[in-house]
């Protein structure tokens, strides 16, 4: 019986495999440089194994988490600890997409949790990954979260509008099939909108902490050309800028890759990723308040490239409820 070959990626060996070591969390990779393995790829969505670009360099383009129903805490405490450990890597798994320097994107035939990571891949030189400073385990303080009563207001509807459409209106923009745009939200405002949508299906929005959290949440989407031959931009990061010059840059304390398929009247598609990135209110008073004027940037990158940055104008706060 024959077993799909899987994959993942990541780069050089040696400081590249320590790196890796002790690495929960996929996504951290996404963007990084890596250098493939000695095993195969597969064409995106289909079991099409392709040898020829071992020891070759990628960009890891998206991960697409793998479809693990979720056990629960009791049922895992009363499993041995290899059992725990072996399903809960399993629960980490993901798909990655990676795109090398002849423009050809290829994925991990299946799944690969972290703990098979460094036996597939190597992170390139000069790439490090660090684990991340905030996890979504980590409690949030009283401080920083929306108070009950805020939050029963935001459910019920209050602050639903506290959200901004930025689009990216340059000439060859325009032009695309999809274009390059940020949406931000505040936190009563995705309370409001995942309250509406689950009360039009009969169920009720129960949000966690984190969903109570005092941040700003910013969807990034790139830019998809009209035809496969045009592409699409893969967002891997987003940042908050004071000025051009970055003055005083803040980093999203959370990112989600969010997967997007493009596809035309012929049928023919592409796959790209946008980006969900959240900071706290906190470090966007600071950089709010070392602009100019108060109108801070967001700046968009796709890999190193840095793609767009908007402007997040007065109009724009007083809308979102900053000012």
């Amino acid at each position: 019986m024959k077993t799909p070959v899987m994959i993942f990626l990541i780069v050089v060996a040696g400081v590249g495999q320590e790196q890796q070591k002790g690495i929960q969390d996929l996504n951290l990779f996404v963007g990084k440089q890596v250098i493939v393995q000695r095993q195969a790829l597969c064409q995106p969505g289909t079991f099409t194994v392709v040898l020829s670009y071992a020891g070759k360099q990628a960009n890891v383009v998206s991960i697409k988490p793998s479809k693990t129903a979720p056990i629960s805490r009791a049922v895992m405490d009363r499993l041995p600890p290899q059992a725990r450990v072996m399903i809960d890597d399993t629960q980490k798994a993901a798909t990655i997409l990676v795109q090398f320097e002849d423009g050809t994107k290829l994925d991990t035939c299946a799944p690969i949790g972290p703990s098979r990571l460094s036996d597939y891949f190597e992170l390139a030189p000069g790439q490090s990954v660090q684990p991340a400073a905030h996890d979504s385990a980590t409690p949030v303080v009283t401080a920083d979260v929306l108070s009950d009563d805020e939050v029963k207001l935001a459910l019920g509807g209050k602050g639903k509008d506290h959200s901004v459409l930025i689009q990216d209106m340059g000439l060859m923009a325009a032009q695309g099939n999809q274009v390059p745009k940020i949406i931000l939200y505040m936190p009563e405002a995705v309370l409001a909108i995942r309250a509406e949508s689950a009360k039009k299906q009969f169920t009720q929005s129960e949000p966690v902490d984190e969903d109570k959290r005092r941040s700003l949440m910013i969807v990034a989407e790139g830019y998809a050309g009209n035809t496969i031959a045009q592409g699409c931009t893969s967002i891997t990061r987003v940042v908050l800028l004071s000025d051009p010059s970055g003055g005083v840059v803040q980093e999203a304390y959370l990112s989600e890759p969010l997967a997007e398929t493009w596809r035309n009247g012929f049928g023919a598609t592409n796959q790209c990723q946008a980006l969900r990135a959240k900071f706290s209110l906190a470090d966007v008073h600071k950089v709010r308040g070392a602009a100019s004027n108060g109108e801070f940037l967001v700046a968009v990158f796709a890999g190193s490239v840095n793609t767009k940055m908007y402007k997040v104008k007065k109009k724009h706060q007083s809308k979102l409820g900053l000012e």
